[in-house]
């Protein structure tokens, strides 16, 4: 069973040295070709960034269903705005997903009244160009390993978060409530397993845990590492790299323990996606599928998950 590997992103951030570069493209080229998912140390983007939107985002969903719901997602317009327990179901064998979550796409996107949460949309908006700048790096890496020119994916992510009618890359904080007063029947998870649908997934946890990773035929354990970031691919990357890279199936189930099950659970996802005018063909040539509009192939998975 193959364990998720930890890499070290410190020599991207130093002086120009081909060595420790060359030594991180294919580290990441190894984790992306066998478990699908890695964790980075040393990226660059500071705890309390991490910690000033983990706090604005439980004051919200803490808030009064109606409340929240003055912000709900509309999916007849965008996908921003707050998503309640089981408007999203995830896993076709799940009778109820205990999450809830807010999406922004952009710093123009819709956000909770700054009278009843002033911090949170200035958090989430630092934070998700922090990680698109990261996300620019990752993908640089990824090319460099496919042997492809370094900017490749980068051009093909030129509007992420800037504007969602061109790219529909998404920040995502999610809640896990507490189940210590609920009864669980078989059915009942916090998050169903699935892949992700884009090219990457940069998911910053809390100290909770509980997601858990599908490696050949068992699950593992995705630890949480403090100060790291985890990073997997989405299905688009797959079809891509024509299965060279995976976009390996996850879940979170609800613990079994009774000390976990007591508390919440929070974490942040940084979903990215290709420009919404960008066509996917596999690299390696093969004309086996044809190429896939990337976002056509989101509104698909999209309109499959939500209940609403």
């Amino acid at each position: 069973m193959a364990a998720i590997s930890i890499v070290d992103l410190d020599p991207l951030n130093r002086i120009a040295d081909d060595n420790k570069t060359d030594r991180v493209v294919k580290q990441l080229d190894e984790a992306f070709s066998t478990v699908g998912f890695v964790y980075l140390t040393n990226h660059g983007i500071q705890q309390a960034t991490i910690d000033s939107v983990l706090k604005a985002s439980k004051h919200f969903f803490q808030l009064p269903d109606d409340v929240k719901n003055q912000t709900r997602r509309d999916s007849s317009k965008d996908n921003d705005g707050y998503v309640g327990i089981n408007q999203e179901i995830l896993g076709s064998n799940n009778l109820q997903e205990i999450k809830e979550a807010y999406n922004v796409t952009s710093s123009n996107s819709i956000f909770p009244s700054e009278e009843l949460n002033p911090e949170f949309r200035s958090a989430v908006v630092s934070l998700a160009l922090e990680l698109t700048e990261l996300t620019k790096r990752l993908l640089t890496c990824m090319a460099l390993a496919l042997g492809l020119e370094d900017n490749f994916f980068v051009d093909r992510h030129r509007f992420m978060f800037q504007d969602q009618t061109k790219n529909a890359t998404t920040f995502r904080t999610l809640y896990y409530p507490s189940l210590a007063e609920t009864h669980i029947e078989p059915g009942v998870v916090r998050c169903g397993a699935h892949s992700d649908y884009g090219t990457i997934t940069l998911l910053l946890q809390d100290d909770v845990g509980g997601l858990q990773v599908l490696s050949g035929t068992e699950w593992i354990s995705a630890v949480p590492i403090p100060g790291s970031i985890l990073v997997n691919l989405g299905d688009l990357m797959q079809f891509w790299t024509a299965g060279r890279y995976t976009a390996t199936v996850h879940r979170v189930l609800v613990p079994e323990e009774e000390i976990r099950r007591k508390s919440t659970r929070q974490s942040i996802a940084f979903f990215v996606h290709p420009d919404n005018d960008v066509m996917v063909s596999q690299l390696n040539g093969c004309n086996d599928h044809p190429p896939v509009g990337a976002l056509d192939y989101l509104k698909t998975r999209l309109s499959a998950t939500y209940k609403y």
